[in-house]
């Protein structure tokens, strides 16, 4: 996965799902460093995007509660 602006286009629920291979992938007893460095700079791009994600919609999540008083 190439970091760039089309990468904060990927889904939440396909970022998670990727992740998630990543970390199977990480946990095997079989994989070599050189993959292992590509997956582990994969996953962190993905946890950034996640976490972008998910402060947008928290910031979204609190600007509609204000809007409705609760």
């Amino acid at each position: 996965m190439k970091k760039s602006d089309s990468d904060s286009k990927i889904s939440f629920s396909d970022s998670l799902k990727r992740l998630e291979e990543i970390v199977r992938k990480l946990e095997s007893p079989d994989l070599d460093l050189e993959e292992g460095i590509k997956l582990l700079d994969e996953g962190i791009t993905l946890h950034k995007i996640c976490k972008k994600q998910l402060t947008a919609a928290q910031t979204k999540i609190t600007e509609l509660l204000k809007e409705t008083g609760e």
